[in-house]
């Protein structure tokens, strides 16, 4: 009889790695990465960072030590541990109880005693919808976890991106230094021939001092960019020295009718599934509500050993003169034999036992209030579940707005305003050259120049993150219908 409780306690019992290793194989699908983060396996999670740092960092190197280290990432599994805790719950009987009295009569004898066992019955019809309540808050709890690490790889690589234009403003900025001190030295060399005014050369120099602040201010977000970098990637506090390589470059894509992208988010977004899960576990509760119109019923057995008042001691002198006195003659008293003694014990009642039935009678409280209460819920997870898809269609339309008009910006720029801020350098430096124009002109087209290769550089970054924010609002994924459509081209190099 003591193998079916033994049974119970053996598979009571939290076991929450299933659900930590599926949670990280969906983050390494979502992400198209080979490393997510395990709570079994936080043990090496710092030989795997020290791993990526020491070949350098790239962008998908930045996005791994992210889903392995950022602190706040990790603490989510701990939900993941809790819901699988209610799932085990749940389907766990209550625990049975047991009662002892003990009554002692007022003159001596034997006690009373009660024993009473008692089982609750509810669980039988409560624990396939308690079951259907913790697993589709557990199922809940998973997709909101896939879906934070969903949202961590987004904000990494657009710190990356980030982070990667800065680097490349700062070469620009030095690259523009050494376009505007040749400017300078023609002007020194053509003020020392007697071709020109001191005033060209002050108006080349306070183009460079511009140049220099620019480049001062670049640097100091360079550094602020980098250390909200590491604050994603769970480096802030890690003494270790890493720098980001890669390039804004990406393959510029036909962004396809925007019901296509809707169909697609609608499909994959965990979060949208979250909130089914979440309308699932509100319908369940609804259920269990119901039945719990009878919060309790109870069944078990009582045994009742009943008290017996102690008999008197025998005065043998004393009942040898009674019976004498009666007879008239000696007599012996009576005494019982051995027979009709245990005649007598088996009329006695010695002790009580039967079955026991308690109900908890729903008279004055059935379970309205809470029912109605569960009710209301569900309707409130049902209309923010639409609530979110008719969020998920406006980021839809808005990221797919954002992502062409920086893929026009980049063709623009790459086949007409570098190219036009180029050309107006070289004229105007031949032009200050041969004497034919000022030495304002030449400033203005370097001025445009400068600003025109940050302002490249600015919407490249731009393509980038917003590219990465679309691939976040489909759910980590592009769908199918949208296709590389050129190569990438390469950002001018240093003298171009």
């Amino acid at each position: 009889m003591l193998t079916v409780p033994c049974l119970l306690v053996g598979c009571a019992k939290v076991h929450p790695e299933p659900d930590y290793q599926r949670t990280a194989a969906a983050l390494k699908e979502r992400n198209n990465l080979d490393e997510a983060y395990d709570p079994a396996a936080d043990a090496f999670v710092d030989d795997k960072v020290t791993a990526l740092l020491s070949d350098g960092l790239t962008v998908d190197d930045a996005v791994r030590i992210a889903l392995l280290r950022n602190r706040g990432f990790q603490a989510l599994f701990a939900r993941i541990g809790a819901s699988s805790a209610d799932v085990v719950q749940s389907g766990l009987l209550s625990n049975p109880t047991f009662g002892f009295m003990a009554r002692f009569p007022e003159g001596g004898g034997r006690s009373n005693l009660t024993f009473n066992f008692g089982q609750e019955l509810v669980d039988l019809w409560q624990i396939p919808v308690r079951k259907a309540v913790a697993r589709a808050q557990l199922e809940q709890t998973v997709m909101e976890v896939v879906q934070s690490g969903v949202n961590l790889a987004a904000s990494t690589r657009q710190a990356c991106y980030r982070l990667l234009a800065l680097q490349r403003a700062e070469e620009i900025t030095r690259e523009n230094m050494t376009l505007v001190d040749r400017s300078l030295k023609l002007a020194e060399d053509r003020f020392k021939a007697g071709e020109t005014s001191q005033l060209d050369v002050n108006l080349v120099r306070a183009s460079l001092i511009e140049v220099r602040i620019n480049r001062i201010t670049i640097q100091r977000d360079l550094q602020t960019e980098k250390a909200a970098l590491a604050k994603e990637m769970g480096l802030s506090r890690l003494n270790a020295a890493w720098n980001l390589s890669g390039s804004l470059d990406l393959p510029r894509h036909v962004v396809a009718d925007d019901d296509s992208y809707l169909q697609f988010a609608l499909d994959e977004r965990l979060d949208a599934r979250a909130a089914e899960f979440a309308v699932r576990q509100a319908d369940a509760e609804v259920r269990r509500q119901l039945l719990n119109v009878f919060s309790s019923v109870t069944v078990g057995a009582e045994l009742e050993r009943t008290e017996r008042r102690a008999l008197p001691g025998r005065q043998v002198l004393a009942d040898t003169a009674r019976a004498s006195t009666r007879a008239g003659t000696l007599t012996a008293p009576e005494i019982q034999t051995k027979g009709q003694r245990d005649l007598e014990r088996r009329q006695i009642i010695d002790s009580l036992f039967g079955p026991t039935l308690t109900v908890k009678v729903p008279i004055w409280d059935q379970n309205q209030a809470q029912i109605a209460k569960a009710q209301y819920q569900l309707v409130e997870k049902k209309k923010s579940y639409e609530e979110l898809l008719d969020t998920i269609a406006r980021q839809v339309q808005e990221a797919t707005a954002v992502l062409r008009a920086a893929g026009e910006l980049v063709q623009y720029y790459e086949e007409t305003t570098i190219p036009q801020a180029r050309q107006n350098v070289e004229v105007a430096m031949r032009a200050y050259k041969a004497g034919e124009q000022s030495i304002v002109a030449l400033i203005d087209a370097q001025r445009f120049m400068i600003s025109q290769r940050l302002a490249d550089n600015n919407v490249r970054r731009d393509y980038a993150i917003a590219m990465t924010e679309l691939q976040r609002i489909e759910g980590g994924r592009l769908p199918v219908v949208m296709t590389p459509t050129t190569q990438p081209v390469a950002t001018p190099q240093a003298g171009q």
